[in-house]
């Protein structure tokens, strides 16, 4: 059936479908211009034609629309509220400048201490453990030693060891000094001196809060750095500190041979009276015994005693050797595991041998199976062979089997025997030898006792030695300090840098934050009231929002062609029919987390894709045109406020035949009436549609057409690339043949639309597309694809393209 409002030349063919609502649309050249208000018509076609009977009227309030902050309005923002800024920055920075650039002057001095590795101390003798230190261990005594310098046991000794009079004179100087807070607390009145507590205490605290120890990088030398308000004194604190750790190190070395050296002498005299009493024993035995010599003779007995003990240890290890075979080839008999795979077979020289060989010819066998029957000379052959060389190596295995069984049987027998001898040698060297026997044990008992005693005495000697000298080497003076000339702090540039920012921040920053809580982050705390009046719509015309509405054109047109005679008609029928009626959709507002519904497309029907497009383009309730003019005003507003060339629209479901393609084709007609230049390609190779619902695009030469004019859809606004013609295999070539038509296309037209493949079926087709469009809409039929569905499809689809081009779903069928 023939859409209402198209009027066809006289000798013309009447067009069906939507090719000729496109054909009424006026053409623009290649070159981008703004929209005019008054627009020729296409040569051929009458000029009365008004979208507008699609379009109803738009209401700006009835959608929401993602804010945006743009530069201009940071600008904005920084004009309306400098001055509070630059008030509050004013204050920030003359505080952090009091607070960082005035006060008292800190001078800061710096000692330098050197630990030596190499182990130079002449009291190192080889019998002594070695006390110096690798390379490896440096790092860790480099950071015990920055400990130590720092603990509260060091600070305490060097109380002790600093001039008495210096000590009480700078703790009365810290006394007596005051904070900022005391006297800002002063200065109110408000001030109370706090009883000073132990000196030791103090002095240690101050020192603590006033040290800084630094390892020096890529050497062995710690720096020791101390702050005071007196020059001076700093350089002597820093002087003295690292001069006293060295005395304190020493000391603790020298306390700990001293140490060292008591416990050896106790020990050594304990050991002396074992010694002695050892001896004692032995000459009693030898005096009883009536034995003379006190030489070790040889002992027939006890060397046989010996060497059956030797031949018993080894007895059972082979012992056990075949028990752990024996009980690996029965736990693989038990599991059928093949027997040739164990270690001892594996180790055997007949069984790897024949193993091999048979390998060998199974290995000759296998091709010969495909071309050869099992009654073939060769086959038979080496099927003989194979046979011969399994029963070959079944009965080396047979043999190995029992030959381990043999081996537990034979070393069971032998430890039996050694046993057995053993004990009969060990009566006879006991009967024979048994006062021999006796004067050894007392013999050794006394060479061990000496040996004992003699390293104790000889480690006791050198710890008494090594404990008066105090010096060990390690640790040595790098640098002193020398008296400092420039206080640290306050540092004035540092103060006036840190100002200045804090100035600038505060100056921008402020205002931008104001304004950015104040328009964006306050009226989401601010109830709406639905009583609210809603602002008086705006009427739509073909050139955008805002524009007078366009008056008709002449009837009388140099390009119109005579209409044919009209019969007569009655007088009810010559009444003008009523002008159709549109109801204003209500935008569907989703709740929290949702993604909203910006149009519901209801069923159409029709025997031809352009019939159906037709019907859903009529007002409602037959068609959906209000819904496709919400769907467009917010599109439209979303470029408005991105300010950028031409949209991307990228049309996607969850599955297949939830009618995307559908939904693509009526979005782009409704651009096109409102005198929009639209691109739309077929990104769904795979499965491609879009040539049905466009029976007069250009097909067969569409991937080889280098412009967009070569693409146009009739005398239309309307440019198509269906993908009917394009190769689906050659994934790579369509995705840059994809963004090289979106590149051109971005400056010729207003919107590019990409009727891409479905999410869940096709997801590798959609993602590389994802990234490239500024708007992305979600075509969904409940009776095609589930919620589940739905959400697994934007969980895919929401990583891939930016955070703010979902723009919502259209819901067909609904």
């Amino acid at each position: 059936m023939a859409i209402p409002y198209s009027i066809q030349p006289a000798n013309a063919a009447p067009q069906h479908g939507f090719g000729t609502m496109l054909a009424l649309a006026p053409a623009r050249g290649l070159t981008p211009m703004a929209p005019s208000i008054t627009m020729p018509a296409h040569p051929g076609m009458s000029p009365v034609f008004d979208p507008r009977a699609f379009l109803p009227p738009i209401n700006p309030n009835d959608f929401e629309v993602q804010s945006l902050i743009s530069i201009t309005d940071v600008i904005g923002y920084i004009r309306k509220r400098w001055l509070r800024g630059a008030v509050l920055g004013a204050l920030l920075a003359a505080f952090t400048f009091y607070y960082l650039g005035m006060g008292v002057k800190i001078y800061e001095a710096e000692s330098q201490l050197l630990l030596r590795i190499q182990d130079a101390n002449v009291f190192n003798f080889d019998a002594m453990a070695s006390r110096g230190v690798t390379e490896l261990s440096a790092p860790q005594l480099i950071n015990n030693h920055r400990t130590e310098l720092l603990s509260r046991r060091f600070l305490s000794h060097f109380y002790d060891k600093f001039p008495a009079a210096q000590r009480d004179a700078y703790l009365e100087r810290e006394a007596n000094s005051l904070g900022r807070k005391d006297q800002l607390l002063k200065m109110l009145g408000l001030y109370k001196p706090g009883k000073p507590g132990d000196p030791r205490e103090r002095f240690i605290d101050l020192m603590i809060a006033n040290t800084r120890v630094e390892p020096l990088k890529e050497s062995h030398v710690l720096r020791v750095q101390i702050r005071d308000r007196d020059p001076r004194l700093a350089a002597d604190f820093a002087n003295r500190y690292i001069e006293e750790y060295i005395h304190y190190v020493a000391d603790q070395e020298a306390q700990l041979s001293a140490d060292a050296s008591t416990y050896l002498e106790t020990k050594s005299e304990e050991l002396l009276k074992r010694l002695r009493e050892s001896e004692q024993k032995l000459a009693e035995y030898r005096k009883s015994q009536g034995i003379m010599e006190d030489s070790e003779s040889k002992d027939i007995s006890n060397d046989k005693v010996r060497q059956l003990n030797v031949a018993i240890t080894e007895a059972d290890l082979k012992l056990t050797k075949a028990k752990s075979d024996l009980n690996d080839l029965v736990a693989a008999q038990k599991a059928g595991r093949d027997l040739t795979e164990l270690k001892i077979f594996a180790d055997n020289s007949d069984v790897t041998y024949i193993r091999k060989q048979l390998d060998a010819k199974i290995a000759e066998r296998a091709p010969l199976e495909a071309t050869c029957g099992r009654r073939h000379p060769t086959m038979i052959g080496l099927a003989k062979e194979i046979e011969t060389l399994q029963a070959a190596l079944d009965r080396s295995i047979s043999a190995v089997v029992g030959m381990i069984q043999a081996e537990v049987e034979s070393q069971q027998r032998q430890l039996a025997d050694y046993q057995r001898q053993l004990e009969e040698a060990r009566g006879v060297a006991l009967d024979i030898n048994g006062k021999n026997v006796q004067q050894s044990l007392l013999r050794d008992q006394v060479r061990m006792d000496r040996d004992l005693y003699e390293k104790i005495e000889m480690r006791r000697s050198q710890a008494a030695l090594t404990g008066q000298f105090r010096d060990s080497g390690l640790l040595r003076v790098a640098d002193i300090a020398m008296v400092p000339e420039k206080p640290v702090k306050p540092s004035k540039p540092i103060a006036a840098l840190a100002a200045v920012m804090l100035f600038g921040l505060s100056l921008i920053g402020l205002p931008v934050g104001w304004g950015i809580f104040d328009d964006h982050v306050r009226k989401l705390f601010v109830p709406k009231d639905p009583n609210t009046g809603s602002q008086e719509p705006t009427q739509h015309t073909p050139h955008g929002y805002g524009y007078p509405a366009q008056q008709p054109a002449s009837s009388v047109s140099p390009f119109a062609i005579a209409p044919p005679t009209a019969p007569a008609l009655s007088a009810d029928r010559l009444r003008p029919p009523p002008s159709p009626q549109t109801r204003q959709m209500p935008a569907v507002k989703p709740a929290s987390g949702e993604t909203p519904v910006l149009a519901r497309l209801p069923y159409v029907s029709g025997n031809a894709p352009e019939t159906m497009l037709g019907e859903l383009l009529k007002p409602e309730p037959i068609g959906a045109s209000s819904a496709l003019h919400q769907l467009t005003s917010t599109l439209e507003k979303q470029a408005m406020n991105r300010g950028s060339t031409a949209g991307v629209v990228l049309i996607t479901s969850a599955g297949s035949g939830e009618g995307k393609t559908l939904v693509s084709a009526a979005l782009a007609a409704a651009f096109c009436h409102q005198g929009r230049r639209v691109f739309m390609m077929e990104c769904n190779p795979s499965s491609p549609t879009l040539h049905q619902w466009f029976p007069r695009a250009v097909q067969g030469y569409g991937a080889y057409a280098h412009d967009l004019e070569a693409l146009r859809y009739g005398h239309s606004n309307l440019f198509l690339l269906p993908g009917c013609d394009l190769p689906a295999h050659a994934t790579n070539e369509l995705l840059d043949g994809y963004r090289s038509w979106i590149e051109r296309a971005r400056t010729e037209v207003d919107w590019i639309i990409l009727d891409a493949s479905p999410l869940l079926k096709s997801f590798a087709n959609v993602a590389p597309l994802a990234p490239l469009a500024t708007d992305v809409l979600i075509v969904n039929n409940p009776s095609v694809s589930s919620a589940a569905q739905l959400r697994a499809g934007l969980a895919l689809l929401q990583p891939m393209m930016s955070s703010s081009a979902l723009r919502g779903m259209v819901v067909n069928g609904g």
